[in-house]
């Protein structure tokens, strides 16, 4: 079946490049037409300085507008681990995590900074952000905390959202698919006047019946079947079916040439979402409500060469989950504050230097099966960071060497607020950071270039973990007033080249990372004396981990043979952790410890997207796309499940999959769009996380309006 796929898609691509060849614009005439395929001149917001993606010495990667329409993914999650060189761990119920360069994922994501237009996003959970106004998305790898402050361990990803000035147009689109899921999305924008434009989006998603998990293997199928369950292939995902709107709104108003404001307003709505839990659904079949609220503004100037910005910005995120075992909880996540940054150019060198404050506040609310409140987990806790940043992109020696440096000054307040279900009073902690990173990059050759980046970074410790005093369901927990940051170093090194006229691209970068100070809960008293004569739950700064890999990212563009008359592109991202170890304090039966190396959990050791992509830069393109998802450990929670009691190892090296994603999209009178995707084409059984099986093979066509 793959064989013939794959001849049919050679010979599509190429009899539809024939048919139209009379009808396409010569790319030396109009140079718009490949305008999106050449991301070298892309002007990376991420960086601060906006410096060009081929200027910058760090790792960089971007997702383009086209790329977004061309991949079957339905939100942020999706659309990271079928692009990019990152790893993603999806639940069902509209949950994803993140993990970049070995670090390990979470759902707090708390190594990563999320942020949409070079703001906090406002959420940590990629899963809930919608595409439909996406314009491209920007990754850089490695640490970043001299930029963007607490938990930029593992890098950044920026979402850049559209801003249209010109005439009004837009697109509407409707969708069926698999599952009963339909989508319907409108999305408009323009100038209003010479002194106002606009967009605005919506986006309606619904999967009205439950998914079927897959029935097949393309690698290691014993080894898939030891671990996934024989029960498991071709059933059903009882209970994960879910409604969904996202809807942003930009208001542009243009002061004068120099002066603009941009006010943003977004919300996510997703209520009575199905959380199946695992297949076997342990945790029972409950549901969940889900809701995110965002207001920014960004006041943009120019006085002579200096670029100024101010960004204010509030979110607010909403989760309230329904367990018909355990009863029902709540969590509440604001998050406010602004950026002041001052961004400019002396020459060739650009400099940008600001500062910022964040401030998260996390509540949580507890009820018992019968609508009775008690204690939450945790008391309501503000976790407050003000720092001070600068960042030099110096371009030198007739622009083949540049050389980014940054520099920032943390000041980190945390504050735990009295709570009489929990017995704890109010407490506060205060301390600084000072976080670096410097990154050279010196060009060889014509388009032939090596790289390097060195940088520190941190994670801010929560602040219940090292002021809180307080009893709840699961004991009493007391924080360390000791507790570090947890804290990290990374080296990388690399090279690159890149050729758009021939139709070139590699990258190739090791990286090391020392990951110190990680912070583990314990059973103990971290100061030796007793809270009322028993033992209680406690923090330390017990473990370390070291990382290292390789990150490749290679293309060939046949269209570069005929000037770009068309695009034909070959490629491949490819992430391979060579190592990942964590060294653990355990306590020994005579009360002293001993460190225990073991390997990372739910780390994968490669992990990889490759694949064809066919444009005719004229409204046909197709693509086809292979993600490779290698071996992960993972804690085996097994005996917890009513089947593969069998199964006894406290760890479980997981199989590998193959997951196949085919799109295609056909456009007529430049209006009118004819789509059809097919996610899971050859309806693998995988999973993300242990026992939360994603869907098989899913059917989705599409129709497209402009105007």
């Amino acid at each position: 079946m793959k064989r013939t796929f794959l001849t049919a898609f050679a010979l599509l691509s190429l009899f539809n490049s024939a048919v139209k060849a009379d009808e396409i614009p010569k790319s030396t005439e109009d140079k718009t037409v490949v305008k999106h395929l050449d991301l070298s001149e892309v002007q990376i917001n991420a960086s601060r300085v906006n410096a060009k993606m081929k200027d910058l010495p760090q790792k960089v990667e971007v997702i383009t507008r086209r790329m977004i329409e061309a991949t079957p993914a339905v939100d942020m999650g999706e659309l990271l681990k079928k692009t990019s060189g990152v790893d993603i761990i999806q639940y069902p119920g509209i949950s994803s995590a993140v993990s970049m360069r070995g670090f390990a994922p979470s759902t707090s994501n708390k190594y990563n900074v999320i942020l949409i237009d070079g703001r906090p996003a406002g959420t940590t959970n990629i899963a809930t952000i919608d595409l439909s106004n996406v314009e491209r998305v920007e990754i850089l790898k490695g640490p970043f905390s001299a930029q963007y402050g607490s938990s930029a361990m593992a890098g950044v990803i920026n979402i850049v959202t559209k801003e249209s000035t010109q005439n009004i147009s837009g697109n509407a689109s409707v969708s069926y698919g698999s599952f009963e899921k339909y989508t319907a999305n409108l999305s408009v924008g323009g100038a209003l006047s010479e002194s106002m434009d606009f967009d605005v989006s919506y986006n309606y998603q619904k999967q009205g019946a439950d998914y079927k998990i897959g029935e097949k293997n393309l690698l290691g199928k014993s080894d898939a079947e030891a671990i996934l369950d024989p029960s498991t292939y071709g059933e059903k995902m009882e209970h994960s079916q879910f409604e969904r709107q996202n809807a942003s709104a930009r208001l542009g108003f243009i002061l004068d040439e120099n002066w603009k404001i941009n006010i943003h307003q977004s919300v996510f709505i997703a209520n009575d979402v199905e959380t199946p839990g695992s297949f076997w659904h342990v945790y029972g079949m409950n549901s969940k409500d889900m809701n995110t609220y965002t207001t920014s503004a960004d006041v943009l100037g120019k006085i002579g060469n200096h670029n100024l910005s101010l960004s204010p910005f509030h979110s607010k995120e909403e989760s309230t989950s329904f367990n018909s075992k355990y009863g029902d909880t709540e969590s509440i996540h604001k998050n406010y504050g602004f950026i002041l940054q001052d961004a400019f150019k002396v020459g060739d060198h650009s400099f940008a230097f600001g500062i910022d404050n964040k401030n998260d506040v996390f509540e949580s609310n507890k009820w018992t099966t019968t609508g009775d409140v008690i204690a939450p987990s945790t008391p309501k806790y503000k976790n407050v960071a003000t720092g001070i940043y600068g960042q030099i992109n110096t371009n030198t020696l007739e622009g083949k060497l540049n050389i980014a440096i940054g520099a920032r000054y943390d000041l980190v307040k945390l504050n735990l607020e009295a709570d009489h279900l929990l017995g704890n009073e109010a407490s506060s902690e205060e301390y600084n950071v000072f976080t670096q990173n410097i990154g050279v990059k010196y060009e060889l050759l014509e388009g032939l270039a090596l790289h390097s980046s060195w940088g520190n970074a941190f994670y801010a410790p929560d602040a219940f973990q090292k002021a809180g005093l307080y009893t709840s369901a699961y004991g009493t927990t007391k924080g360390n007033p000791n507790l570090k940051n947890e804290e990290s170093n990374t080296f990388d090194l690399g090279f690159e080249y890149q050729n758009f006229a021939k139709g070139f691209n590699f990258d190739f970068t090791y990286f090391k990372t020392h990951h110190k100070n990680m912070i583990v809960r314990f059973s103990e008293d971290p100061d030796g004396t007793a809270y009322n004569g028993d033992e209680y739950i406690t923090f330390k700064n017990a473990n370390f981990a070291d990382m290292d890999g390789i990150e490749i990212q290679a293309s060939y563009d046949f269209g570069a043979l005929v000037d770009y008359n068309y695009s034909l592109k070959l490629y491949a991202n490819y992430t391979h952790i060579i190592d990942a170890m964590v060294t653990e304090r355990e306590k020994q039966t005579d009360g002293t410890y001993k460190n225990k190396e073991s390997s990372m959990r739910y780390v994968r050791d490669n992990n990889a997207n490759f694949g064809i992509d066919f444009d005719n830069l004229n409204g046909f393109s197709t693509r086809l796309n292979a993600r490779y998802i290698g071996h992960r450990y993972e804690d085996n929670w097994y005996t917890h499940y009513p089947v593969r009691t069998n199964v006894t190892e406290k760890v479980l090296r997981h199989p590998v999959s193959m997951v196949f994603d085919y799109s295609a999209n056909y456009t007529i009178k430049e209006k009118y769009s004819l789509g059809l995707s097919v996610d899971n084409l050859l309806d693998e059984n995988y999973t993300e996380k242990d026992g939360y099986n994603m869907p098989g093979r899913t059917i989705t066509a599409k129709f497209n309006y402009k105007f």
